[in-house]
């Protein structure tokens, strides 16, 4: 019998671990006002998953680098063509690595870590921002396939990033238990 079937709860017992995202998007325009602001729930990927449990046994893995912005509206998905920005949606110049003191651990319980990036006038530029993925990665391109995405995000209403606008994503991710 594997490990996991041993450990496979009994008699009812529900064990709600999980990894809970939250992901705040705020354009500010060029004098700093703000001109919109978005609040939506991540799905991590399967890649995710499997990235955050060789974490948790202390294998070696490429560390998550940055994130990426892109136009599609394919719903977030575990695997598949939801799971990832590809080539033919990923904002040319989006690519960056997050903010200088990023990511960092956050929470009152501090079960959770904070991600930034902050995209200045002239970065990331488009008037359909509709998607954003944490990757391991900041390669100028879309991804062929989900292997560097730890987690994907589909805003609720496209993003409108003028050349002087300045777009801010925090995304908080929450390791849930019970």
């Amino acid at each position: 019998m594997e490990i996991l079937e041993k450990i496979k709860p009994q008699g009812g017992l529900n064990d709600k671990t999980g990894i809970k995202g939250v992901v705040i998007a705020e354009l500010y325009d060029k004098d700093g006002k703000l001109k919109q602001k978005q609040e939506v729930h991540n799905l991590v990927t399967n890649v995710g998953d499997q990235y955050t449990a060789k974490k948790v046994a202390g294998a070696s893995v490429t560390a998550m680098a940055g994130m990426k912005l892109g136009t599609a509206t394919t719903t977030a998905s575990k695997s598949g063509s939801g799971s990832y920005i590809g080539t033919g949606s990923y904002i040319s110049g989006s690519a960056k690595a997050f903010d200088s003191t990023y990511p960092k651990q956050s929470g009152t319980t501090l079960n959770a870590v904070e991600f930034k990036r902050t995209w200045a006038a002239g970065e990331g530029t488009s008037n359909t921002i509709n998607e954003v993925a944490i990757v391991n990665n900041t390669t100028d391109a879309g991804e062929a396939d989900a292997s560097g995405t730890f987690s994907r995000a589909v805003f609720a209403s496209t993003i409108p990033k003028g050349a002087d606008d300045t777009l801010a994503v925090t995304w908080v991710v929450t390791f849930t238990g019970s």
